[in-house]
């Protein structure tokens, strides 16, 4: 008897059919992992409460659901991308190994530690031992190269609705297989009476979610096709000289080029041998990542149980690290110019609003304001504490324009000191040692914002690193972000090229400057309180160091470092001690047995020690940083095998391709 299956949701060949197994056994492991392991099922079933039950109604616990409906939506579409997108030659093991490491391990380490960062650090060690022994095989049996430009083919209207066939099937399957495994789990649950008096409303929602979710995985397989599509080469995407339709494409400018520069070239083309490195896919990254970034505060509770508020907190302070990094990444990464005093800029940004948002400013001024109205100053003060501090850049930078390397590093190091003493000692102004207190918070229009709600600083500091982001991305592709590159590689030659090298060093310290004084100002409204005492030399190190372990002039990289840096220092090893005196902790028998051998140890004792084995190990094993820039990493990486890069003007005279390479009319 014949099936009465649509042929559509068939795989037609063989080819199709393994990169259906490949990938959606790579995505459905760590979802039923997450689903069913961790939090992912009880989130919606909270929310399904919040919705059906009055009793239980809670605007946290829908906004919770409404994530994990597009969590398992951009994972949908993110298979049909990858089963689209790929070129089928990466081994299918190669693969699940890898994905059971970077995604699997720590979800899992993440739920049995209870922490974010604690599990995430866990993880890296795994991590590391992971690629220690994946060296060691490929070592001992080398993989064979892959060609990169084998896959470069332009793609006709057939071959086009076979990559959307394809995407469909592949985020389909994964939908009906996720919903399947689940039902089965739920049914279960359901059937041993675990769900209580509404399990009439669980029962309905099992059915009709095993319904929609193949149907959702069917449309989402679409987008993801569409995506890949249009990372595909176009008909005549070879500029103005069209290709056939199905023939290789004319690819002479990756072929002149060597094999490193060839594969970031068409590394985001479709087909592709890594599709989950390429453009397309990161997109899907970028949307989850904000996705998460924009509900954390309401699956918080979901996921580590009490503590929210405290978390919200440390993530707060996080972030005006992340605006420290990228302001620095400016003047360091950039403009290559090595700043040694940059916590004076933040001091600056700080005291700007604890003079302006506090009652010293009465105590100066005689001017009495309405308690109401003060904490709206917050906001054109946070451009003026940053224009205060940029000017205080140029400032600095305007006697150092003669200076580079390490005498630069001197004299900023030097405004670093000077600064914070300064302020120390304007006793009239800054109340000296006892610093200035009763800042006022900010005010926003329905917003309850005072020192105890860390919710709201949580949105404003995500609000403050898109902006500042985004400032960068436009900086780095401008003009004047190349003449910084420019005079990074090289002061002389960007001078003979006509940059005028005074105009552009002082525009690097006034724009990192004025991304302190942003920094600065959220950091004292947040706190409540600036005192002297809270800056000094050591500051300046730490946001080096974030700057140098994310990637010298990497904005990602920056990002990472900022976070990597404040975690380790500030979260990491303090909660390491809180699992080392916890019983029930699966560290506690390595602590006690510490404890033995070395009294009163704690990991906060040893801080700067674990951080500077960090700092050591990195620069050895990976000096160009942990997210580095193209440039940067091939100055690092560079061999010989890869060879000299060859261009248009190293095409011999009457070879094919020298007049159009050369453009000769």
């Amino acid at each position: 008897m014949a099936m009465l299956v649509p042929s559509q949701i068939l795989p037609q060949t063989g080819e199709t059919r393994r990169l259906l197994l490949k990938w959606v056994i790579a995505f459905l492991v760590p979802v039923l992992v997450f689903t069913l392991v961790w939090s992912g099922e009880a989130i919606l079933n909270a929310a399904l409460l919040a919705i059906f039950l009055p009793s239980s109604f809670s605007i946290a616990a829908i906004a919770a659901g409404l994530f994990m409906l597009l969590f398992y939506g951009i994972i949908m579409g993110l298979t049909g991308y990858l089963v689209a997108a790929d070129s089928g030659r990466q081994s299918l093991l190669d693969l699940w190994i890898s994905m059971f490491f970077f995604t699997v391990v720590p979800i899992l380490l993440i739920y049995i530690t209870a922490n974010l960062f604690v599990g995430l650090a866990a993880s890296v060690v795994v991590w590391a031992f992971y690629y220690y022994g994946r060296r060691l095989v490929r070592r001992f049996r080398p993989p064979a190269p892959l060609p990169p430009l084998p896959s470069l083919k332009v793609l006709d209207a057939e071959m086009r609705a076979t990559l959307l066939t394809r995407a469909r099937l592949g985020s389909f399957w994964f939908a009906l297989s996720f919903s399947l495994i689940w039902l089965l789990a739920d049914l279960l649950f359901y059937f041993t009476g675990q769900y209580g008096q509404a399990s009439l409303v669980f029962l309905v929602w099992i059915l009709l979610r095993s319904v929609l979710l193949p149907v959702a995985g069917w449309l989402l397989g679409s987008l993801g096709g569409l995506v890949a599509i249009r990372h595909a080469v176009p008909a005549n995407g070879n500029g103005s000289n069209g290709d056939r339709a199905g023939a290789p494409v004319s690819t002479r400018r990756l072929r002149l080029l060597s094999a490193t520069r060839a594969r970031e070239e068409a590394r985001d083309l479709v087909p592709n041998d890594l599709p989950l490195r390429s453009t397309g896919a990161r997109n899907f990254y970028l949307l989850l990542l904000l996705a998460l970034l924009v509900f954390y505060p309401m699956i918080d509770p979901f996921l580590f149980g009490p503590g929210t508020d405290s978390r919200l907190d440390n993530y707060g302070n996080a972030g005006y690290y992340v605006i420290l990094a990228l302001g620095l990444n400016i003047v360091v990464g950039f403009a290559g110019l090595l700043d040694l005093g940059y916590v004076a800029f933040f001091v600056i940004g700080a005291y700007t609003w604890a003079m302006v948002g506090s009652p010293q400013l009465t105590v100066l001024t005689g001017i009495h304001i309405n308690p109401d109205i003060w904490p709206w100053l917050f906001w054109p003060m946070l451009i003026v504490a940053a224009l205060i501090a940029a000017l205080w850049g140029v400032l600095l930078g305007a006697p150092t324009l003669r200076l580079r390397g390490d005498y630069l590093a001197i004299v900023t190091l030097g405004f670093g000191e000077i600064i914070p003493i300064v302020v120390q000692n304007l006793d009239k102004y800054t109340n000296g040692t006892n610093g200035l207190t009763g800042i006022y918070s900010p005010a926003f229009f329905g917003v309850h914002w005072n020192v105890s709600t860390s919710e709201p600083y949580y949105y404003l500091i995500l609000v403050l690193i898109a902006i500042v982001l985004l400032a960068n991305l436009r900086l780095r592709d401008s003009r004047i972000g190349r003449a910084w590159i420019a005079m990074r590689e090289d002061e002389i030659a960007a001078a003979a090229s006509g940059i005028n090298l005074t105009r552009t060093k002082l525009l690097a310290f006034a724009a990192g400057a004025f991304f302190s004084g942003i920094a600065g100002a959220y950091y004292a409204a947040k706190l409540s309180t600036v005192t002297s005492g809270n800056f000094s030399f050591s500051d300046s190190v730490i946001y080096l160091a974030m700057v140098v372990l994310g990637g010298l002039g990497s904005i990602p990289g920056v990002v990472v470092g900022a976070l990597a840096v404040y975690a380790v220092n500030v979260l990491v090893l303090p909660q390491l001690d809180a699992l080392g005196n916890d019983p029930s902790s699966i560290i506690y028998p390595i602590y006690t047995h510490i404890l033995q051998v070395i009294p009163n140890f704690s990991f906060s004792n040893i801080r700067n020690l674990i951080f500077g084995i960090i700092l050591v190990v990195l620069m050895i094993f990976r000096p160009e940083g942990l997210i580095p820039s193209t440039r940067r990493r091939h100055e690092l990486h560079h061999t010989e095998a890869e060879g000299a890069e060859i261009t248009s003007l190293d095409t011999p005279p009457g070879a094919p391709g020298f007049e159009s390479e050369m453009r000769v009319e």
